[in-house]
């Protein structure tokens, strides 16, 4: 019975990464070496670590709910309790700040569309 379990959380757990399979190379417009061009390729491995940490935690809290359930001691029901709480907080963490990023990005319009211009000051032959 265990043994199933494993399996299907692993499954389970790792079906969303499935959805990486998109391009995440969004920073074609930039120069390479600018600010731009570092906060772009920032925002791309975030784009990457952010799905994998709610996996974790959803792995997480499953673990702590697996253990709560075949577990006969009370202490070893607790360690399961606390688990799936910690799971829980973890999730609302995560999803609440991908969230402010996206309000962040609409608010200010940064899709990655917009084609900057930096001004610069001329510099005459003297």
């Amino acid at each position: 019975m265990k043994k199933k379990l494993i399996v299907l959380s692993s499954v389970l757990g790792f079906a969303p990464l499935m959805a990486l399979a998109q391009n995440a190379s969004g920073c074609s417009y930039v120069v390479p070496g600018t600010i731009q061009a570092i906060i772009c390729k920032l925002g791309n491995i975030l784009d990457i670590i952010i799905p994998i940490l709610i996996v974790l935690g959803v792995v997480y809290f499953v673990w702590g709910v697996v253990q709560y359930v075949i577990a006969s001691e009370e202490e070893a029901k607790q360690a399961g309790k606390m688990r799936m709480i910690y799971g829980i907080i973890g999730l609302v963490v995560i999803v609440a700040m991908w969230g402010l990023v996206g309000i962040v990005t609409k608010t200010f319009d940064l899709n990655g569309s917009a084609n900057i211009n930096i001004p610069t000051v001329p510099i005459n032959n003297l």
